[in-house]
């Protein structure tokens, strides 16, 4: 039976909001359900009724409001001060970063560079989209992980794989998929690093454990997705061997880091390794061709592709069959297939042209330059080493300003910890947003020198703000409904009712983790609010705690495929606004069985293989 702490009283309480546990009949179980009712209808509003996301979070913040006023007695005052904490945390920093990000990727589609860097694709990789899913969606979105995180892999990389063909709800569920792994040691390690500080645990402790789960996920992620992708055949079978390097080479670096170096650079590391390794190896290697998977250059809205570096005709079908696979000596040009129109006649997506009789036409792209290739790569290289420098220097810190929210801040009792609870704004005005925007300028440098106006900054700005402005709103509402789920004590009931199942906790563990996860879409976010929690468990159930708390953070990243902060985010940049519970409904099953995998994993580790955890002090 689990200990219930029990409500303090006195003087010294006087002016607090302490919060309940068993608030719903002095019943833990009927607490628990009636507290899991606003995260079922956010589910069930996106992914069965088909809500907006941005709805779909408002509907789920207001049932939570009446739960958190009326069934856990919390005052309105502390409720909706919350909820403005909330807000603002989700606009400085979350969409800060995101902001900046989407301005430097919507300066390069405006500017023309794209172009280069699709070119660089389609010549110097097997135009496969079997292929391309791995080096972009796995590899590449791993990096900017590594870098930023905050559903920028997502949106960035679904979006790329748009402009060569994919479709673009495969696009994003596949970049969702692979944005897991990467996820427990992104923005430059922050999730690890605030697990630390909030239960106490050694960062090394925590990373190390973190190293010793998810590269085994790692491992089989790229040909787990690629069999949903591509079948059994053509994607198992034709296209092992590059998974087989992708996830290797990406696993064995994130193991290595983790447990030696520390949580800051693994996803980093491994990312960069994984996209060499994989782009070295299909120099070699190439799949068996199928059309069905040929990469095409699809033709962006309002950016015209360069008549110097693309020309079309007709080719015959000999020409189509040569065109693929070949080896290429220097300076030759590839031939690969643009389609741009479907044959019903739909465009790919909302940023293709939509010519509704459109002819499939053949483009002969010519492989970019060292100059053209140093600019395609440009804002990711400039993105990488500023934040990296940023970051290491500490540049955050310095004009940090801490806001103790008012009528918040030491105003609310956790029952559970038995301590009051703080409630902290970091104001930085030099938080990696701020980095990624500093990379801007010399970006913008090379985007001016390679002959661009200067109205593109306009032009791409105007596109960010238009593209995020219901992500901005959905960010707002579900953090904002977090943040009510946390100080109400609402979560705290959850939390205490799946640690009570004994010795069933490591596997549910994951799951606290992938509860918070959901509601914040940050792995952060999960750390700080489960994090302690799982600590408090661990010991009162004999369990490891550095192992329970890594589970928090692992399992938390399997759930950022469905964290509606996410979905609106990825489906806002590939035009398709309002359908993240089409996302959702093929997100949802991957997500619960990897949760359930990471889930097995800590049971193992726990029981079976206990010499795999650190020493917990």
């Amino acid at each position: 039976m689990v200990n219930i702490p029990e409500i303090p009283t006195g003087p010294e309480f006087e002016g607090l909001f302490v919060q309940p546990l068993t608030p719903i009949a002095n019943s833990l179980i009927g607490s628990f359900f009636v507290g899991l009712l606003p995260l079922i209808l956010v589910l069930v509003m996106l992914g069965i009724f088909k809500v907006p996301a941005h709805l779909a979070s408002l509907l789920g913040l207001i049932v939570c409001i009446f739960i958190a006023i009326f069934g856990w007695h919390m005052p309105a005052k502390h409720c909706f001060e919350s909820i403005g904490n909330g807000i603002v945390f989700a606009n400085w920093p979350i969409m800060w970063i995101v902001v900046n990000a989407m301005f430097i990727y919507n300066t390069t589609v405006e500017s023309g560079l794209f172009e280069y860097f699709r070119r660089w694709m389609l010549t110097y990789t097997p135009p496969d989209k079997r292929i391309i899913l791995l080096i972009i969606g796995f590899s590449f979105g791993a990096l900017l992980e590594g870098v930023a995180g905050f559903g920028i892999p997502g949106a960035i990389c679904s979006s790329l794989m748009v402009s060569l063909g994919f479709d673009p709800s495969d696009a994003l569920t596949y970049t969702l998929i692979f944005d897991t792994t990467p996820v427990a040691f992104g923005a430059l390690g922050i999730p690890v690093t605030t697990l630390a500080t909030i239960t106490g645990l050694p960062v090394m402790s925590l990373s190390a454990m973190m190293g010793r789960q998810l590269p085994l996920l790692s491992l089989l992620l790229p040909i787990y997705a690629l069999t949903f992708y591509a079948g059994f055949r053509a994607g198992f079978i034709e296209c092992w061997p590059a998974a087989l390097v992708a996830g290797l080479s990406f696993s064995v670096v994130q193991g290595v880091f983790a447990n030696l170096v520390g949580p800051e650079l693994p996803d980093l590391i491994a990312g960069l390794i994984s996209l060499i390794a994989l782009v070295g190896f299909v120099q070699f290697w190439k799949p068996k061709y199928r059309p069905e998977f040929e990469a095409v250059l699809v033709p962006i809205k309002n950016v015209t592709l360069d008549e110097e570096n693309v020309s079309h005709k007709s080719p015959s079908v000999d020409e189509q069959d040569d065109s693929f696979g070949k080896d290429q000596t220097e300076g030759e040009e590839k031939k690969v297939a643009t389609q741009v129109g479907t044959e019903d006649g739909e465009s790919h997506g909302s940023e293709a042209v939509k010519e509704n009789d459109a002819i499939p036409i053949k483009a002969v792209v010519v492989k970019p330059n060292a100059r053209e290739i140093l600019l395609a790569w440009s804002p990711w290289i400039l993105i990488v080493c500023v934040v990296i420098i940023w970051t290491f220097a500490k540049l955050p810190q310095y004009g940090r300003i801490a806001v103790k929210w008012p009528h918040l801040h030491q105003e609310v009792y956790i029952t559970l910890y038995g301590e009051k609870y703080n409630a902290i704004w970091n104001f930085e005005p030099l938080a990696t947003g701020t980095a990624i925007l500093v990379s801007f300028f010399p970006f913008a440098g090379l985007v001016l020198w390679n002959g661009s106006h200067p109205r593109v900054f306009w032009i791409a700005l105007k596109r960010t703000g238009k593209q995020l402005f219901y992500p901005d709103l959905t960010v707002s509402f579900i953090m904002a409904f977090a943040y009510l789920y946390n100080y109400s004590g609402i979560a705290y009931t959850i939390g205490l009712t799946l640690s009570s199942v004994g010795k069933a906790f490591p596997f549910l563990s994951a799951w606290l983790g992938w509860v918070a996860c959901f509601l914040s879409g940050s792995d952060t976010s999960a750390n700080s609010l489960f994090g302690n929690l799982q600590v408090v468990a661990a010991r009162e159930l004999g369990l490891s705690a550095v192992l329970m708390a890594a589970t928090n953070s692992t399992g938390a990243v399997t759930s950022k495929m469905i964290s509606p902060q996410n979905l609106t985010t990825g489906v806002s940049t590939i035009g398709l606004q309002g359908q993240e519970g089409k996302i959702l409904r093929r997100t949802i099953l991957h997500s619960i069985f990897m949760v359930c995998l990471i889930g097995a994993i800590a049971c193992i580790q726990q029981y079976w293989i206990p010499q795999m955890i650190p020493s917990d002090p």
